[in-house]
């Protein structure tokens, strides 16, 4: 089941819900989904049964919600059966706004119609428990069942209740009450023989024994709150204590064989469909045409190409009134594209072809080109080639050999995909009858950073947005380009003519908005000027640009606004495989990684970050401190604003010469993020400050302190209105920076 941008219309029925997701002609699928809640009795699982922290009343009817939030108040030795033991209890809350069985989304309707109540509920899953033993021999694991959020309430009321849904072998589910909540969670966090409190949200825990310079027990768990609580309920996998996160991508230090580049243009066809009240539709954009070209990289044998008939040159189609599926033949024909790549990748392997010079400096080297590793017995010296032209790459130790395997995708850049051209293919991805699958990357509902579709099991195409890489209009890239010679428009000058490159080498022009229908296509000369105006910019071509166009119609005799079109179309496909490979080629000499193998800059460079530092940064394995330390992050603009500053001096009118001289200066800051990130880094050493909060740290070790404000009066906030603050430290958080050298205090 694929879930892709549409229409949706969900019909309730008593507690099922049946969801339909239909898109134009094509049904994605189809849901029956049964509300999730509890009905009759079932058994606490053993291992929890043995801890004595769960009350589970049994009942005969389907309300054992009631029942389990009666349990409260029922006497310790009369609990286990539901009878007038619980029955007059019933007074104490209102039942009557909820179902039965009641289903877990109506318990909001019981805190609702129960001012001053508040119910947390948490399910149960079996999980492996391992018996540490010094002796490996007598290690043993067996299965106990832990507990987890399901609906943690935003605020505990006075009358708090926390219950436990079982989930049967039928599927059937029971409410219990959990009488008593850190009895039930010690088990599945350690044997410790302190007791315990827990954060019902994330189940962090907190031992109740005297620290000397540190919180415990009840108030370490209300200052955990402060922070926890603006986080959803989770219940954290946390990475194992030694687990370090170090540069490891070095299948992406190859640069890949093949990519593969593509744009839509669109026909904008009239409508004043009204969306919302204040919103009117005045296009809608309909797939006009396409165009994609197949870029191979530096040594990769132009015969492939026609040994496995992969297009050389660009391929562009155009629909017409006829035949406007074009967004499915595009989704067709690169599906064919990527299954004859993935074949060349499979069926051809040459051979290594070494010359004297390659043997040369393969024997000289005694180090690995990857990891810079010393070569030895037990990883030996290997020499790597070009599997699809048996050229001689690099010496690589057998560990790194292994790791540079052949590609399982080939990417499809588009620029904008995002916001633009992924709303015509992502509908298109599957036809009747096709099983393969569709992976997507999601930044919202209808906008995705990136989407496969598999062409087999292991094979797919990855569709990449190249403005995650590049920020900015194909115009203005395209421009940063030129020079004399023309030199950095490689794919364009394959295509075109040395006399034609002046031409093709910058962003041409089109009249998007007056294409409104096939028949447009059909006009024989170009469309006057004022046809060219876009109402979404509110801007007319400049002289510059209908002049350019005019020279384009003219120099290539084309014949219709169509033809127009489809060379248009060409160009844009040609500069933005130009763009990205100068990209590409910038990175692999800087970086020696390939952007081609990223989905978006962000990931690129931490990369790059990893290969260039060598560092190894140590995970966080406590919770607490990942929350200590996002609770400090900052971002966006920050400043200290005074709505109105007057200066007094001889230069500005009304000057008083008794009152002292005074003047304003702006002031601003470039590159505040980089310049923070060239400072000291924290990367490992994680530990909380055990000495005197009081004592102001005088080491060099990095460290991070929560502050709290102190006497804020109003006498305190005028001496506070700047930026520096009076503090007292709550906490301090110490660790070893990046960088060699003396370290400065954070």
């Amino acid at each position: 089941f694929c879930q892709a941008p549409g229409r949706r219309r969900f019909i309730r029925r008593e507690i099922q819900r049946v969801c339909l997701i239909v898109h134009r002609r094509i049904t994605l699928g189809r849901v029956r989904v049964h509300a999730y809640g509890g009905s009759s009795y079932l058994p606490l699982p053993e291992s929890i049964k043995s801890r004595e922290a769960v009350v589970n009343p049994k009942n005969i009817d389907r309300q054992c919600f009631k029942w389990a939030i009666l349990a409260k108040h029922v006497p310790h030795g009369n609990r286990s059966r539901v009878g007038a033991n619980y029955t007059r209890e019933e007074h104490r809350y209102d039942f009557s706004a909820l179902s039965t069985p009641t289903p877990v989304s109506e318990i909001k309707l019981f805190e609702k119609s129960n001012p001053g109540t508040s119910v947390n509920l948490y399910g149960v899953r079996n999980s492996e428990k391992h018996n540490n033993n010094k002796n490996k021999k007598n290690k043993k694991s067996s299965t106990q069942s832990v507990a987890y959020p399901l609906h943690i309430a935003d605020e505990e009321k006075p009358d708090h209740f926390d219950l436990l849904l079982i989930t049967g072998k039928d599927g059937d589910n029971h409410y219990a009450f959990i009488s008593n909540f850190s009895r039930l969670a010690s088990p599945q966090k350690n044997n410790h023989q302190h007791r315990l409190f827990y954060c019902k949200r994330c189940f962090a825990s907190f031992e109740d024994r005297p620290l000397k310079y540190k919180l415990h027990g009840k108030r370490a768990l209300a200052q955990h709150r402060l922070l926890c609580g603006v986080h959803k309920p989770i219940v954290p996998l946390m990475p194992k204590e030694g687990d370090t996160l170090e540069f490891e991508a070095w299948c992406k230090t190859e640069r890949l064989p093949f990519v593969v580049y593509a744009d839509f243009e669109a026909l904008l066809l009239k409508t004043d469909r009204k969306q919302g009240v204040n919103t009117t539709a005045i296009h809608t954009h309909h797939p006009m045409s396409y165009g994609y070209h197949v870029v191979a990289a530096e040594g990769v044998p132009i015969e492939l190409f026609d040994q496995f008939d992969i297009p050389r040159a660009p391929v562009i189609f155009r629909g017409s009134a006829t035949e406007d599926d074009v967004a499915k033949r595009f989704v067709r024909d690169v599906l064919n594209v990527a299954d004859k790549i993935a074949r060349l990748y499979k069926e051809v392997n040459v051979p290594i072809i070494m010359g004297v010079e390659d043997c040369r400096v393969h024997d000289g080297k005694i180090t690995c080109d990857l990891c810079s590793c010393a070569f030895s017995e037990r990883n030996c010296k290997t020499a790597h080639h070009d599997h699809l032209s048996g050229r001689f790459l690099k010496t690589l130790c057998n560990t790194c050999n292994l790791k540079l395997k052949t590609p399982k995708f080939v990417p499809c850049f588009l620029h904008n995909l995002s916001n633009y051209d992924a709303h015509f293919i992502v509908t298109n991805l599957a036809d009747d009858g096709d099983t393969n699958r569709i992976s997507v990357i999601a930044n919202t509902e209808e906008k995705y950073i990136s989407f496969s579709k598999y062409i087999n099991n292991t094979f797919s195409v990855r569709f990449v947005d190249t403005c995650r890489f590049m920020a900015s209009s194909l115009a203005h890239l395209a421009e940063n380009l030129s020079s004399a010679n023309f030199d950095k428009f490689r794919e364009v000058a394959r295509v075109f003519a040395s006399s034609e490159m002046q031409l093709v080498t910058r962003k041409g022009v089109y009249p998007y908005e007056y294409t409104d229908s096939w028949d447009k296509l059909c006009v024989t000369s170009l469309p006057d000027k004022f046809q060219f105006y876009s109402a979404l910019t509110e801007t007319h071509v400049s002289d510059e640009d209908y002049e350019h166009a005019a020279r384009v119609w003219n120099h290539f005799g084309c014949t219709s606004l169509g033809a127009y079109s489809d060379l248009y179309l060409k160009i844009d496909v040609l500069l933005s495989a130009d763009v990205f490979e100068n990209f590409r080629d910038i990175c692999m000499t800087t970086y020696h990684l390939d952007p081609a193998q990223y989905y978006t800059l962000p990931g690129f460079s931490f990369d790059c970050m990893l290969k260039f530092t060598k560092v190894q940064l140590e995970l966080l394995t406590d919770f607490e401190k990942v929350l200590f330390l996002e609770s400090g992050t900052r971002g966006g603009l920050v400043q200290a604003s005074k709505r109105h500053a007057r200066a007094n001096n001889l230069e500005t009118p009304g000057y008083n010469a008794d009152e002292p001289k005074t003047s304003l200066i702006y002031l601003d800051a470039n590159n505040l993020y980089g310049f923070g990130m060239c400072k000291y880094m924290p990367i490992s050493d994680f530990s909380w400050y055990p000495g005197n909060p009081e004592v102001a740290l005088t080491s060099y070790s990095g460290c991070a302190r929560r502050m709290t404000l102190v006497d804020f009066t109003k006498s305190t906030f005028r001496i506070l209105n700047t930026y520096t603050t009076p503090t007292t430290i709550c906490r301090s958080y110490r660790t070893l920076a990046y960088r060699a050298g003396p370290l400065c205090e954070s």
